[in-house]
């Protein structure tokens, strides 16, 4: 069955963009926008409940809706807006399944792209195999905004405050394309994801249109592009997210937790805050398989610029800033580690140790076997993590020599 692709993305992102490349490979696009002009039409359910709930004075001579008239009515009124989007958005719903259908019964396209400002808002990212998230940074967005449109920065940040967040958006991601830098190196991340996304098509019968050769390579690849496509990690409704360097589709995060900005969460990370609170600092990586849950008494929290290393569980403790925690490490209710600290693999940190700045840790139960300032060498390994990371939401899975000397010469001494 053909693929479908909900597409999505803030304000000067580069989203429509990304459609029309998409468009030019081959990719059917449904611009969401598109529908929702056409539900505004004489005829259409949402054109009679229009003018019910605003007013019939709307309608102009030739029988359509003012929308200018419509847009100032419900302008800076919140309710009025919900009532208007209560009535479009199913209505753009509708049409986009049909179409979906129709595509997908004609089988003319390998695959089909849904293409929608209000995706996750209004609840249309169950249309999509996979949901793709478009991001740029806030003062990237501000200043292509103002350049594109003309428009004053304040009226172009009253417009992003009004969206959702880049993590708010990546939580919900299946697939994210950073558009920070160059036009060319996001449609370098577009061809990626849409080659094994041919592939997969080319798997499930849409190798019609290739060459002999393209068609056998494609099918060859479509296993692993059936595999690559991770779904959606968990994120509660209490969770904070801060501008993460990545957030992993295989991520679990519940209750009331905070992560700050440039870190990252890796694969089957898992955080549980049933009662009192997970607070991870900035550019601070959580690595393949933590466990970070709370004591019954104390919450867990995890200072800035740290590396919690694969398989470590956090229980309850506190962990100051520019730390590393070893492989396989547990760090139990009401434990203190200061700051610029090493914690061995497979040490045990035991209820209520407490253990100064600049200690090293190992053994079971853990002992304090030496004193040295670790910070600047912790800062190091969490500055290699994040820009890993956000490599990977390029697409990019290996540092650059470039990269990795750019990191130890500007990485901070503690």
């Amino acid at each position: 069955m053909t693929r479908v692709i909900c597409l999505t993305g803030g304000i000067a992102s580069g989203k429509s963009t990304a459609s029309r490349f998409l468009k030019a490979q081959g990719a059917h696009v449904i611009d969401a926008d598109v529908l929702g002009h056409r539900t505004y039409e004489p005829g259409a359910q949402a054109h009679a409940q229009i003018l019910k709930a605003f007013g019939d004075d709307l309608r102009t001579a030739d029988g359509r809706i003012d929308r200018k008239a419509l847009g100032a009515r419900v302008f800076g009124r919140p309710d009025a807006l919900k009532t208007l989007t209560d009535i479009v958005w199913p209505g753009i719903r509708a049409l986009a399944e049909e179409e979906i259908a129709r595509v997908r019964a004609e089988g003319t396209a390998p695959a089909i792209v849904l293409e929608a400002a209000v995706l996750f808002e209004a609840g249309w990212q169950d249309l999509g195999d996979e949901v793709w998230v478009v991001i740029v940074d806030r003062e990237v967005a501000i200043a292509r905004a103002m350049q594109r449109d003309g428009n004053a920065r304040a009226a172009v940040e009253q417009r992003l405050d009004a969206q959702l967040s880049n993590a708010e958006r990546i939580a919900r991601a299946d697939v994210v394309i950073d558009n920070n830098r160059t036009q060319d190196a996001m449609l370098a991340q577009l061809h990626r994801h849409w080659v094994r996304v041919r592939a997969a098509g080319a798997g499930a019968g849409f190798g019609a249109g290739m060459g002999a050769g393209a068609a056998a390579a494609a099918a060859a690849a479509a296993p692993f592009a059936a595999s690559f496509a991770l779904r959606m990690p968990h994120v509660g409704r209490g969770v904070r997210l801060d501008g993460l360097a990545l957030l992993h589709p295989t991520a679990q995060l519940h209750g009331d937790v905070h992560v700050g900005p440039g870190a990252s969460i890796w694969p089957y990370v898992v955080m549980r805050s049933e009662m009192h609170h997970i607070r991870i600092g900035a550019r601070t990586n959580l690595q393949d398989f933590v466990m970070v849950h709370v004591g019954n008494d104390t919450p867990t929290i995890v200072g800035e610029d740290c590396s919690i290393t694969h398989r470590v569980t956090l229980h309850g403790c506190t962990i100051g800033d520019r730390c590393l925690i070893g492989i396989n490490a547990t760090i139990m209710d009401g434990a203190k580690i200061g700051a610029n600290s090493i914690v061995a693999g497979h040490a045990i940190v035991m209820q209520n140790q407490v253990f100064p700045e600049n200690s090293v840790i190992a053994g079971v139960p853990a002992k304090l076997i030496a004193t040295r300032d670790n910070g600047a060498a912790n800062v190091r390994n969490a500055r290699f993590y994040e820009a890993i990371a956000r490599g990977l939401v390029r697409g990019e899975e290996r540092l650059s020599e470039e990269e990795a000397r750019r990191i130890l010469r500007e990485a901070p001494a503690s």
